[in-house]
C-alpha cells in the first residue's frame, strides 16, 4: 500500500492534475514495470521512476527558468499540457509515426539507475523509429524553436514539425509550438519576458475559456491491457 501510494504521489506531482493525468501515465508506467522488471514494482520505482523524476524534475526546472514569477496556466508544463502527456514514461507501441513525427520520453538504461531525454523519430528506413539523446546541458532549451531547429540541422529528409502527446489511449499530433509556447494566467502589473528568438509566452483573452484550444486527435494506439 505505501508503494502504491508513493507511486500515485511522485506521477501526481509531475503530472498535475492528477484526475486528468493519472489513468495515462500510471498505464505507461505499469507497463514499463511489466516489460523491463517482471512486473515487480518494487524494482521499477528504484531503477525506473525515482531517476526519472530527477530527470523530469530538472527538464521543468531549466524550461521554466526564463519564466520566473509567472503563474502557469497548465500547472504541470511542459511535462504535460492539462490531460495531455508531453513526455513520455513509455514508448508509443501501436503508433505509426510519419514524416515530420516525433516525441519526448524518459529512459533509463538498464543497470545504470540514470534516466535521460531522448527524442524519438521515424527512422531513415521509414520502418519504426529511432532516438536522439537530448544532453543535460540542453534541457534548458528544448521546449524552443531553436532545438527542434538543431535537430532538423542534424538530420535529412522531412523535418521535424509534429509533437506527439497522449491522454489515455488517444494519441494527439499537434505543431511543436503550441507545446513550446506555455500560457499564463493574467496578473495585474506583469510584464511578459521578451523572447528574441521565437514567439514570447501567450495568455488567454479575458472572455476566452480556460484552456488552450486543443489539437485535433490522430491515431489512437492500442488500448491499455488490464485493469
Amino acid at each position: 500500500e505505501s508503494l502504491d501510494t508513493y507511486i500515485q504521489n511522485t506521477l501526481s506531482a509531475l503530472y498535475p492534475p492528477s484526475e486528468a493525468t493519472a489513468a495515462t501515465v500510471l498505464w505507461q508506467l505499469l507497463s514499463v514495470a511489466e516489460k523491463l522488471y517482471g512486473g515487480d514494482g518494487l524494482r521499477c520505482l528504484l531503477d525506473f521512476l525515482i531517476p526519472a523524476k530527477r530527470a523530469l524534475q530538472h527538464l521543468q526546472r531549466e524550461a521554466r527558468a526564463r519564466y520566473a514569477g509567472l503563474l502557469f496556466l497548465h500547472e504541470g508544463w511542459p511535462l504535460c499540457i492539462h490531460e495531455k502527456v508531453v513526455v513520455q514514461l513509455a514508448p508509443l507501441r501501436g503508433v505509426r509515426l510519419r514524416p515530420g513525427d516525433f516525441y519526448l520520453q524518459i529512459t533509463v538504461a538498464a543497470g545504470r539507475q540514470r534516466a535521460r531525454l531522448v527524442l524519438k523519430r521515424l527512422s531513415r528506413l521509414g520502418q519504426g523509429s529511432e532516438e536522439v539523446i537530448v544532453p543535460e546541458t540542453m534541457y534548458g532549451c528544448v521546449f524552443t524553436g531553436e532545438f527542434l531547429e538543431l535537430v532538423n540541422g542534424e538530420q535529412n529528409g522531412v523535418p521535424l514539425q509534429n509533437c506527439l502527446l497522449t491522454s489515455g489511449s488517444v494519441v494527439y499530433r499537434t505543431p511543436w509550438n503550441n507545446v513550446t509556447d506555455p500560457v499564463f494566467v493574467p496578473t495585474t502589473g506583469t510584464n511578459l519576458p521578451s523572447c528574441p528568438s521565437g514567439p514570447g509566452p501567450q495568455q488567454p483573452p479575458p472572455d476566452s475559456a480556460s484552456e488552450a484550444p486543443a489539437p485535433a486527435p490522430t491515431v489512437a494506439s492500442p488500448a491499455p491491457q488490464g485493469g
